[in-house]
């Protein structure tokens, strides 16, 4: 007697189910199942953005430490009692990280289906999870090293910088998954270009301005904290003394960055155009969000709003700089 596919799922149970998705995958046609993958990576990198602004509010409120030094379990338990608002603030964040790591498992597993190994979606897709992984080491390491809260030390500082430059690397992968995934093409940075120099100028100056960024960040966090003397912290003193560096980078970066839009707009055109404006635009309103930040000594909503523009201008930025480079144009003549 033959048995139903509902008997044999049941009898063979995980392994059956999987065989049966990815034979359901391999038969299905095309471009449906790529349609369906495009939209799963543009919804993973909104949901990469929302775990990171989630992991700037577990700074800014201090919540580092609410699950201990312990990881990966919380107050030693996988399901602590939520005690305080910094337990359910960290705990909320681990929980969102561990719901992003399943997402970028899908975006591996449909790559591989769907695309196949040698197409640079799946590239993308591997290096995006090997960032996601160091992520989460990064994230790791400062809660079993201590380095959150009113932690004044170098190994916070190089930590916490490492960990801005690994998250903006960790979207950019993301970011070409998805545009991979809706038929872009494959490019590289010839710096002998114009075009090239000025658009690898503009992602370094984000970058650049990030870092600077989160260190102020961190010294923000110091002298307001009550636990931390300044006069008698010496690395402490030494980051609140330079915070008026990343306001000052940050007014001369994003006016660079507006003045290379404006020399690139003889080579964009069309979809590209817009996003140049748009870039321009972000630009701009960070640089109000930015004034109010300062103003207002640094409130949890501007800190987020702040945030929210550097992933948005990132994004915009390196979408600019695949549409440019996979359709140039001849560049005008220098004098």
């Amino acid at each position: 007697m033959t048995q139903s596919p509902t008997f044999r799922a049941l009898e063979q149970g995980p392994t059956y189910a999987a065989q049966m998705v990815t034979e359901a995958i391999s038969t299905a046609p095309g471009t449906d199942w790529r349609r369906w993958y495009r939209r799963f990576a543009w919804s993973v990198v909104v949901f990469t953005v929302g775990v990171i602004v989630s992991g700037d509010l577990v700074q800014a409120t201090e919540s580092g430490a609410g699950c201990g030094e312990s990881w990966p379990h919380c107050d030693g338990s996988l399901i602590p009692s939520i005690g305080d608002a910094h337990t359910a603030i960290e705990f909320t964040h681990r929980i969102a990280t561990t719901a992003l790591s399943f997402g970028f498992l899908g975006l591996l597993f449909g790559a591989w289906r769907v695309y196949g190994r040698d197409h640079p979606v799946w590239r993308a897709a591997v290096w995006a999870g090997v960032f996601l992984l160091v992520e989460i080491l990064l994230g790791a390491v400062l809660v079993l090293f201590g380095w959150v809260e009113d932690d004044a030390s170098w190994g916070r500082v190089i930590a916490d910088v490492l960990h801005v430059v690994n998250t903006f690397v960790l979207v950019g992968t993301t970011i070409f998954v998805a545009w991979f995934a809706a038929g872009g093409q494959t490019f590289r940075i010839d710096r002998s270009r114009r075009t090239d120099r000025l658009l690898l100028g503009a992602g370094l100056a984000v970058v650049l301005i990030a870092i600077t960024g989160t260190v102020n960040s961190l010294a923000d966090t110091l002298a307001l904290s009550d636990a931390v003397e300044i006069d008698k912290t010496p690395i402490a003193a030494i980051l609140v003394s330079v915070r008026g560096i990343h306001p000052a980078l940050a007014v001369l970066g994003g006016g660079a960055i507006f003045f290379v839009m404006i020399q690139l707009s003889d080579v964009a055109s069309g979809t590209a155009l817009k996003m140049l404006i748009a870039v321009q635009l972000v630009i701009a309103a960070q640089f109000i969000v930015g004034v109010l930040n300062i103003a207002l000594l640094t409130p949890l909503e501007t800190q987020i709003i702040h945030l929210v523009l550097a992933d948005t201008l990132w994004i915009l930025l390196l979408l600019l700089t695949a549409r440019l480079l996979t359709s140039r144009v001849p560049e005008p003549a220098v004098p």
